[in-house]
């Protein structure tokens, strides 16, 4: 069992599937556990493998809503599918979005593997706060460690979506 209680709310509603024990939280769904608060629009919680999924939706004019977003610590996250593990604290994302100090760091594909470590794939990294930045830095592979540094391999500017051919 888990070391600490975990209180979840929707504002929609709640499906429980007993003989499976899921739980499944529909439109604005929160979940807190210890330091973790996770919000999304829908939200399901398989108790037997402990392992928690948050996903967004779109209305009908296509518009992103409940996009999930999970704040641990002094770390915010904002994803469009987080699948994480209660148990172990490990936890995969798909399209993040962080900001780690006055660095923005954007990762297709990330892998948290402790509280304050985590692995990502195609990542950009920039101080430019817009969606789409007018400058970055891309990277294939790239460790973050929580608010202290990120360790890259080969990285190449970019300007204006354009990638320059030079790297470091």
């Amino acid at each position: 069992s888990l070391d600490a209680p975990v209180s979840y709310e929707a504002a929609d509603s709640m499906a429980f599937d007993i003989p499976s024990k899921k739980i499944i939280l529909y439109s604005k769904g929160k979940v807190l556990y210890k330091d973790i608060t996770l919000t999304a629009d829908s939200i399901a919680l398989d108790q037997p493998t402990r392992m928690i999924e948050a996903s967004f939706r779109r209305n009908s004019t296509g518009a992103i809503v409940g996009r999930p977003e999970m704040i641990q610590s002094d770390t915010k996250m904002q994803s469009d599918v987080i699948r994480y593990n209660f148990k172990t604290q490990k936890g995969v994302t798909r399209n993040t979005y962080t900001t780690q100090g006055e660095m923005h760091v954007n990762m297709q594909q990330s892998k948290k593997i402790s509280p304050s470590e985590y692995f990502a794939l195609y990542g950009r990294i920039t101080t430019c706060n817009l969606d789409t930045p007018h400058f970055a830095f891309r990277t294939r592979k790239m460790k973050l460690v929580n608010q202290k540094l990120a360790v890259t391999g080969p990285i190449h500017p970019e300007f204006e979506g354009v990638p320059i051919p030079i790297y470091l």
